[in-house]
């Protein structure tokens, strides 16, 4: 199905060593952190952060400048199969990270290979026909879930459909509630920050998508039954 021809896990940097590259083969670029602009033949330019995966044909040419500090994993291979060409926002970003995660096992040739199969795989998902109303509200909500001021109300409105009728159909797909989707992924975030940086709870609050350090703490340890400074201890034992 896939043929890896080469792979780059890249930690965090100020710059590409290339502005533009050509490639034979398939490629595929996207941000573990940060974000980058990018132009692929053939299709608009854009912005790529955590979520988004940029794929290049081959033969085509794939421009990229990051915009902040940013790692990235950088792959080309060979298939059968026809990726969407383009960014394309994935939808299952617990996949994508376990994807990731992977990388730093043992063996990673064979992983990487597991790996870059399932993240196109994951893109040609992305693309099939599905509840569009609820592929616009994860894109929304991953977006926008850093600013306390979000209202899923507001955004049923936005959608155009009643607040009962949107949580019904994002857990349809889903699973589980748009506010827990929504509160699920702002814990994931805090968590991310407690264990990456020094920032103080307050810091990670506002970046979290809460309005205080108070506010999260209770969230937080009502919800993994950790305090968030008891957590910072435990991951970095």
């Amino acid at each position: 199905m896939l043929t890896l021809d080469g792979y780059l896990l890249a930690p965090r940097r100020e710059e590409f060593s290339l502005a533009v590259d050509t490639y034979e083969t398939w490629s595929l670029l996207l941000p573990r952190s940060g974000a980058f602009a990018y132009e692929v033949t053939g299709v608009p330019r854009g912005v790529a952060k955590f979520g988004d995966i940029v794929i290049c044909p081959p033969g085509g040419a794939l421009w990229r400048r990051m915009l902040r500090p940013t790692a990235v994993f950088h792959a080309r291979f060979s298939t059968k199969l026809e990726p969407p060409v383009g960014r394309t926002r994935l939808l299952d970003l617990d996949r994508l990270r376990a994807d990731l995660a992977m990388l730093d096992e043992d063996h990673p040739s064979l992983v990487a290979t597991h790996v870059v199969t399932d993240l196109v795989l994951l893109a040609s998902r992305a693309h099939r026909p599905g509840d569009k109303l609820v592929l616009e509200a994860t894109a929304y909500l991953h977006d926008h879930f850093t600013s306390p001021d979000l209202s899923l109300g507001d955004l049923a409105d936005q959608l155009g459909i009643s607040p009962a009728q949107f949580s019904r159909r994002f857990k349809a797909a889903h699973g589980v509630t748009p506010a827990h989707y929504l509160r699920r992924t702002r814990l994931r975030r805090a968590r991310e920050l407690l264990t990456e940086t020094d920032d103080t709870l307050q810091t990670i609050a506002e970046h979290s998508g809460y309005r205080s350090a108070f506010y999260l703490s209770r969230v937080f340890t009502n919800h993994t039954g950790q305090s968030p400074s008891q957590y910072r201890q435990t991951v970095r034992v």
